[in-house]
């Protein structure tokens, strides 16, 4: 999304509340939701119109209208307006099923991040909305635990609890959903992580947008394919306010290595050349290139705010379809949760004293993952095999500070990932991240298609033939929603799994599979390097024509057939 510009003189938010209103008079609701869409962009603490925009909701989606009131009454500071917002809120309770919020925190030292954490939530989150659940991992600097016992004494929402030694991050997660309000959602956030201004709004808009929705994750500046741009940020980290004795470095240097060397981001490095898959090559490169570790804390949580400020606002298509999140921060509706928990023995069995109320209530995250990595992923493989999809929202903005690992387990990532291999017999990494080269490949062919077509915006018909966990496919679907996706994938697993990914999705081998579309159905068939790695490319080449439009093109992503 492109950064709003802040005007010295813009639109009162009183003028967009006028307008809002006279189109709804009128009836025409695209342009009504277009001026609210403006108008919170340019003034996103405006009480007033978060309750235009529940108006808006309160009879398409009783759920969302219902959390509009609520962020309105969070920024309402009018008492006669607050009764009026109370008294909407009541209309639509009946027909709202909006639960609470159960915050689980697993804290391990980090004093400052922890209390920027504690203090953002009370900032942002509408009081007795949400119940904050801290697990401490027997943190070793005193000053954390002092700090942490202060909050939970003073704060009636802050729950404490103690582990007597580092039971490691899955462990903790359990622990604190044990202690959490049964009627509540829960939103597992990292300490240091730090929730931005309505991210966990538009969090909960997100997941009650649609009943299918168990999970909703947040976009953030650090976390392996759920990060924004560098293109972004960079305007609002130009402005930021530059420790002298930390200076930036330029914003052009990409990648910082360990070393301190500068170096490109690719180097004419491919994966195959290094023994690195895509997503392992990803995860690495955003652990090198943290723009946020050469600032100040503050500057870094002051670039952050005001790139939340413009971007946590309504979007027109705010949320892609993802097989897992990154669990820095992420929101699982309470039925969701219900429906996957382990027993102890399914989840490989935990080494030490349980909690009692966790062995009772199940355990949602599986322990053989301790001390972490790779719990979020077999938690996102869990819930798209239970028929829940999982979305992460582009409107919500968490800003994550990023640990270096595990302190003593420097092959935590590694043993994870090998852990996931033998539980669930394929390696995940393979299939996370979307092919920039297909969808580059398919973008530059619409971009040179007829013009009628696209004067006529026509829903346009794509089929990927090796579509893994149907990434691509999605991350197509997001930037055009008003596409036709099909894929055919090589596992029958993965067609389970994806079946939220895209419309359409078969499992087999594209030479022999029967296919079940119409012949002169799509408009592009991606090809990729599936061609070139079958044993009879002409022939599948063949095959694929005879499904393509009259004007249709087979898209491969090295050579263009």
């Amino acid at each position: 999304m492109k950064v709003h510009a802040i005007k010295e003189q813009r639109e009162s938010a009183e003028s967009f509340i006028l307008r809002a209103g006279e189109f709804e008079q009128q009836g025409s609701s695209v342009d009504e939701y277009a001026v609210l869409i403006e108008g919170l962009r340019a003034h996103f603490d405006n009480y007033e119109l978060y309750f235009m925009l529940g108006l808006y909701y309160r009879y398409r989606n009783a759920d969302q209208a219902f959390l509009c009131f609520e962020n309105a009454l969070h920024y309402c500071d009018e008492p006669e307006d607050e009764k009026v917002i109370r008294e909407a809120m009541e209309d639509v309770r009946d027909r709202a099923r909006v639960r609470g919020t159960s915050i689980v925190i697993v804290s391990y030292n980090d004093l400052e991040l922890c209390r920027e954490c504690l203090r953002a939530i009370r900032r942002y989150c509408q009081t007795d909305s949400y119940e904050v659940i801290v697990v401490d991992n027997a943190s070793t600097d005193e000053e954390v635990l002092r700090y942490l016992r202060e909050q939970a004494e003073n704060d009636k929402h802050i729950s404490l609890i103690e582990n007597e030694k580092n039971e490691g991050f899955p462990r903790g997660c359990n622990i604190g959903l044990g202690a959490a309000n049964p009627e509540n959602d829960v939103f597992f956030l990292n300490n240091d992580a730090v929730i931005m201004p309505n991210a966990l709004f538009w969090l909960k808009m997100g997941l009650y947008s649609d009943k299918r929705n168990g999970a909703a994750g947040a976009v953030t500046n650090c976390a392996p394919s759920q990060e924004v741009s560098m293109e972004s940020v960079e305007p609002y980290l130009k402005k930021a306010a530059v420790d002298e004795s930390r200076p930036l470095v330029g914003l052009d240097a990409s990648v910082i290595d360990i070393s301190g060397k500068h170096k490109k981001e690719d180097e004419g490095i491919s994966a195959e050349d290094d023994g690195r898959g895509a997503e392992e090559k990803a995860k690495c490169s955003m652990q090198e290139h943290r723009w946020w570790r050469t600032i100040s804390l503050d500057t870094a949580l002051d670039t952050a705010k005001r790139y939340a400020k413009d971007h946590n606002v309504p979007m027109w298509n705010p949320i892609e379809v993802r097989c897992r999140l990154t669990g820095f921060a992420v929101l699982i509706r309470r039925e969701a949760v219900e429906g996957i928990l382990l027993s102890e023995s399914a989840s490989g069995g935990h080494e030490g004293n349980c909690n009692e109320t966790v062995e009772k209530k199940g355990m949602l995250f599986d322990e053989r993952f301790t001390p972490g990595y790779f719990e979020d992923d077999d938690l996102g493989i869990r819930l798209c095999l239970s028929g829940w999809r999982q979305i992460l929202c582009h409107n919500a903005f968490i800003y994550h500070h990023g640990g270096s690992g595990f302190t003593g387990k420097n092959d935590a990532m590694e043993v994870g990932r090998e852990k996931f291999k033998e539980k669930w017999g394929f390696d995940i990494w393979n299939y996370t991240l979307p092919e920039d080269e297909k969808i580059a490949a398919l973008m530059k062919a619409i971009s040179e298609s007829d013009v009628h077509e696209k004067l006529y915006n026509r829903v346009l018909r794509i089929l990927d033939i090796s579509a893994g966990m149907g990434t691509t496919l999605s991350a197509i679907k997001y930037q055009m929603p008003d596409s036709f996706t099909a894929g055919i994938t090589g596992a029958d697993v993965f067609a389970g799994l994806c079946k939220y990914m895209a419309d359409d999705m078969i499992a087999g081998d594209p030479e022999l599979v029967t296919f079940p579309w119409p012949e002169h159905s799509f408009d592009y068939i991606l090809v990729g390097d599936a061609a070139a790695a079958c044993e009879k490319p002409e022939q599948l080449l063949g095959k694929l024509k005879t499904y393509l439009k009259e004007n249709g093109r087979l898209l491969n992503a090295v050579t263009e057939t």
